[in-house]
């Protein structure tokens, strides 16, 4: 009688362990479930890098399996495969109302961010023309 319950027992615990293992594999991997787009700017007329233009800059949402991260993506403003990517870096509270905050100006040298707590990030035009 005890038999079948130590089975189905065994069989369960095997079974949420490896899911667990599984989904913590994953995290450490840094596999993305899902990537969602919370904010663009595109590179202005005024502006010209000559060189693959033009750019735009997106903030994007990353779903892991425990967690999200948000990115900051610079690409061809036809291909958001490829291109310079760095980490948000806003120490506040991030959620996508405060990211859609972020401010973005487009200069001959580069592009500056500014965050919703007044924090600057200055991205050179080095780190994202030139097909990267």
């Amino acid at each position: 009688m005890k038999k079948p319950f130590v089975l189905f027992f065994t069989l369960g615990a095997g079974l949420f362990t490896g899911f667990l293992i599984i989904v913590i594999l994953f995290q450490l991997l840094g596999f993305t479930l899902s990537d969602r787009v919370i904010m663009e700017s595109s590179q202005g007329d005024y502006v010209k890098y000559n060189s693959y233009d033009p750019y735009k800059l997106s903030i994007i949402k990353q779903s892991q399996p425990l967690s999200s991260d948000y990115i900051v993506l610079i690409s061809r403003k036809d291909d958001n495969s490829y291109g310079h990517v760095i980490n948000y870096i806003d120490p506040t509270e991030a959620s996508d109302e405060n990211i859609k905050r972020t401010r973005v100006i487009w200069n001959a040298e580069g592009i500056e961010m500014t965050f919703p707590m007044g924090h600057k990030l200055y991205i050179p035009k080095e780190r994202f023309i030139g097909g990267r």
